[in-house]
């Protein structure tokens, strides 16, 4: 073996060696970035109690490693619309059933959940038909989301539930 050729396989190897470290910085950022992330599930349903009653239900659950904080009611709303044409619609205190929902500030830990109970029909009318003549006029349903703010996160989006849509169709 030449000279030249060992100094061909050296740059080789030192090459190697800071391609293999470049990908092992990556890869560890990305695994640190990524279990940092705030990951809320969410869902919501139309539920009929006992005696007729009607809740409409949004379950908020933390699928992630960090916890999030959800401050009050008004941190959880619903959007309608795209683009330029977006609508965001706040739920109402007085339409909230307290003594069913979480309380708030509520810290969500892991696999821990959020319910916020909205009583559709209050004693002087029907939030769903509220919703649907007051704020929904020239807007698509199918465009319809639940909107979330969580503490120290970008806002989470999820489109309602099929009981919702059905209902307000």
């Amino acid at each position: 073996m030449t000279t030249y050729d060992f100094q061909f396989w050296t740059l080789i190897a030192t090459w190697l060696a800071a391609i293999g470290t470049l990908s092992a910085v990556i890869v560890s950022l990305y695994v640190l970035i990524s279990n940092r992330k705030i990951s809320i599930s969410i869902s919501s349903d139309i539920y009929q109690f006992e005696g007729g009653k009607e809740s409409l239900i949004i379950k908020l659950t933390n699928t992630g490693f960090r916890s999030a904080v959800i401050n009050n009611p008004h941190c959880i709303c619903f959007q309608a619309g795209r683009f330029k044409s977006k609508k965001i619609i706040g739920i109402g205190t007085n339409y909230i059933d307290q003594q069913n929902s979480s309380s708030f500030p509520c810290h969500l830990n892991e696999g821990e959940t959020l319910d916020l109970v909205i009583n559709i029909k209050n004693e002087e009318e029907n939030w769903l038909q509220n919703l649907k003549s007051e704020y929904l006029k020239g807007f698509s349903l199918s465009t319809l989301k639940i909107v979330v703010y969580p503490n120290v996160s970008k806002p989470i989006k999820k489109a309602v539930g099929n009981t919702i849509i059905t209902e307000l169709s």
